[in-house]
């Protein structure tokens, strides 16, 4: 009687080198969409044969596809290799303090749905959580997509937040500090919706999208500074997102740029955000204009105070209206100095901005930063820091979020495509969560 061959020691270890290094490629092709395979070998140190031949094992395994990239009209087409988009879907959530965005990305980050409505945050944290449960079910059906393929949900917050424990710690707007303090996010979502959650700061979702798919694309460190109601940033170090030592990195908007300044809603005086974002140019401009300054922007308003915008005030800028430019331009100076101070101590390639700020007088902001950058920080690295506008437009938090809960799911699907569990570990809580059902868990 033959017995069929015991598999030795030696032979598990292979075998599990060998998926090691699938999922490493296959965590690689996600990384980087159209990638070829010597690209791949490249980046992996794999010999071109070797990595030929994970990328047939990944085929096999119906993981990945092979695209022809345009031609160039030299030499033959590269083939690309991309993630089947089929293989999952996502949703990206971002809960701004005025917006609400929803969407359905594939696996690889296309966006197949989206929509946007108001937060209503006066409405109190219940009734915001409620529109977005709403929205995510409605997002759902509309999309036509079966339920069972929506595999995870990335939720950006404006808040301060902890990552790990999914806690969005505190929330510096008006009326809202007690609201969201020390809020479950990420256990909510998944209580009510059944579908495995990953929170994160809205600003380093945005960083996230503009490094995988915008102005952040071929840079390793840069520094995103997002100035919306709220001022936020996300910091790149070596290609990767820097979360410091307990996940809140990033929190620019509380840098103190003038000691004895206005009041910030976080507790401390002269804050950046106190000073430079949306909600402090608005309230400055409404200050002025009921003490009696005369501006276009009156007109522009129709007298009603609670109709100034941003864009209004970056519109009386343009044509020179004196209220309207020396409150950007004080806004823009503010920033210049701590970006100034960041530029001097993480010497980055470029500081990337957005928001909707900056998207309202992109050149005036710009130029204000260049001129303050260069009087402030050290010659060197105020010379080769770049400043760049943001590629992507107001869903980058949603797109973002989506990206970064479609990460934390590859090895999962790479371990439903071998049938093992030798790399379960990896794919996080979320990633073992099941997937949306359209009701609660």
């Amino acid at each position: 009687m033959n017995e069929k061959p015991r598999r030795t020691g030696n032979s598990r270890r292979s075998l599990r080198k060998s998926s090691q290094t699938e999922l490493n490629v296959l965590k690689l092709i996600h990384a980087r969409s159209n990638i070829s395979r010597v690209e791949l070998a490249k980046l992996s140190g794999m010999s071109t044969a070797a990595m030929s031949g994970t990328v047939h094992a990944l085929v096999q395994k119906k993981l990945i596809v092979e695209v022809e990239r345009p031609s160039t009209g030299l030499g033959r087409r590269r083939i690309a290799l991309n993630i089947r988009p089929d293989l999952a879907y996502v949703l990206g959530v971002d809960i701004g303090t005025y917006n609400l965005r929803v969407l359905i990305a594939d696996i690889n980050g296309k966006v197949v749905y989206s929509q946007r409505l108001k937060t209503e945050m006066a409405g109190g944290r219940q009734d915001v959580m409620n529109r977005t449960f709403a929205a995510i079910r409605s997002a759902i059906v509309e999309s036509g997509l079966p339920p069972q393929e929506i595999r995870g949900i990335g939720m950006g917050h404006s808040g301060v937040i902890d990552v790990d424990k999914g806690l969005v710690l505190s929330f510096s707007r008006p009326g809202q500090m007690e609201q969201w303090k020390n809020v479950p996010l990420q256990k909510m979502v998944e209580d009510e919706l059944g579908i495995p959650c990953l929170l994160e700061d809205s600003a380093r979702a945005i960083a996230f999208a503009e490094k995988r798919f915008g102005a952040g694309e071929d840079l390793k460190d840069f520094l995103y500074i997002d100035i919306g109601m709220g001022i936020g940033a996300a910091i790149f170090i070596g290609g990767l997102l820097y979360r410091g030592s307990n996940g809140s990195a990033g929190e620019v908007g509380h840098i103190t740029v003038e000691e004895n300044g206005p009041l910030c809603f976080c507790g401390n005086r002269g804050c950046l955000e106190a000073l430079a974002s949306c909600a402090a140019v608005i309230g400055n401009v409404k200050s002025a204009i009921h003490m009696g300054v005369g501006t276009e922007i009156s007109e522009m308003a129709n007298g009603d105070s609670d109709r100034i915008s941003v864009e209004m005030i970056a519109e009386s800028a343009a044509k020179n209206d004196s209220l309207g430019y020396r409150t950007l331009a004080n806004a823009a100076t503010c920033i210049g100095v701590a970006a100034a101070d960041l530029v001097n101590l993480l010497n980055p390639s470029a500081v990337i901005l957005g928001g909707g700020l900056f998207r309202a007088a992109p050149e005036f902001f710009l130029d204000h930063m260049k001129r303050s950058i260069r009087q402030r920080a050290l010659e060197k690295s105020a010379n080769d820091v770049r400043l760049l506008g943001s590629k992507l437009g107001t869903e980058g938090g949603a797109i973002g979020a989506s990206l970064l809960i479609a990460e934390k799911l590859v090895p999962r699907l790479y371990e439903a495509s071998s049938g093992g569990s030798s790399h379960q570990d990896e794919a996080g809580a979320a990633a073992n969560a099941p997937a949306y059902s359209g009701t609660a868990s």
